[in-house]
């Protein structure tokens, strides 16, 4: 064989060689990916102070956990979906779940909505604040490694707060039950990076708030996110994260007296996630 073919084999195979951990030491994460679904299993954590009025006067601030036995913890599911239009835009859409109930004895008198209930009577209650939301992010720095910008979240708490006095009639048991629902609206604004860390790590972080008096309504809500990824692959990625949502709600009555709703809601609910991030 000629010597400068053999020298040119040589050096094919050396350059692939050479080539090959490189190209598998290329990053496998991106900031930039298309679409992105995030499945994941949350451990949320919520504390929960609320008074819901009647129409007769002012119901009793009741503390969820403590007056009506509710966990302050629970396994729950939480799915989200961003889509990133273009390199400077986002949209993630997504929900958590959050529902409790639970069974106690009252160790003292309390007023719910329309109703009293008095000391010694078992209760079984029913508690809904899952949470839907939508995100715009505008990144301000659109680096290769590096994003930085603004969002603006905005999203409806459907509330459902049921009691029921449990009661026995001979050798049954029936029910009398007070219920209060409503859908709110939420919303905050604020700052958000990404970063990709080596070639395969993620780190993420959003932080967002708003307060606001509209009419009866007095809001302040914070909104906050902060999340770390291991890509295993271009494909999919295992995320761990951490996130707030704290609502502050005050709804004054209607000079009146009528109005769908009217009481208080202070609702802080933060969730410890385990989930996987699929780019399709």
């Amino acid at each position: 064989m000629c010597p400068i073919v053999r020298w040119s084999t040589g050096f094919a195979v050396l350059t692939l060689a050479v080539a090959t951990p490189q190209a598998r030491a290329q990053s496998t994460g991106s900031l930039y990916n298309k679409w992105q679904i995030d499945l994941s299993g949350a451990v949320v954590i919520m504390g929960t102070d609320i008074r819901v009025d009647g129409a007769n006067g002012e119901g009793t601030e009741i503390d969820g956990e403590d007056v009506l036995g509710l966990s302050p913890e629970k396994f729950q599911p939480r799915a989200s979906i961003r889509w990133r239009p273009g390199r400077r835009h986002e949209i993630e859409v997504g929900y958590q779940f959050a529902r409790r109930t639970a069974e106690k004895t009252l160790e003292r008198d309390i007023v719910f909505a329309d109703s009293t209930y008095t000391v010694g009577l078992n209760l079984k209650s029913e508690f809904r604040t899952d949470q839907a939301f939508l995100v715009y992010r505008f990144a301000i720095k659109a680096g290769d490694r590096t994003q930085l910008g603004a969002g603006l979240g905005i999203g409806v708490f459907p509330f459902k707060l049921v009691v029921d006095r449990l009661l026995t009639a001979g050798s049954e048991e029936v029910t009398s039950a007070s219920e209060r629902t409503f859908t709110g609206p939420t919303g905050s604004i604020g700052l958000y990076g990404r970063f990709l860390l080596g070639n395969r790590w993620y780190l993420e972080t959003d932080l967002r708030g708003i307060a606001l008096k509209i009419d009866r309504l007095d809001a302040k809500i914070v909104e906050g996110n902060l999340a770390g990824r291991y890509f295993l692959s271009q494909k999919a990625a295992i995320e761990l994260g951490y996130g707030i949502s704290s609502v502050n709600l005050t709804v004054d009555p209607k000079q009146n007296g009528e109005g769908f709703f009217s009481g208080k809601l202070k609702y802080p609910l933060h969730n410890i996630r385990l989930g996987v991030v699929l780019s399709p």
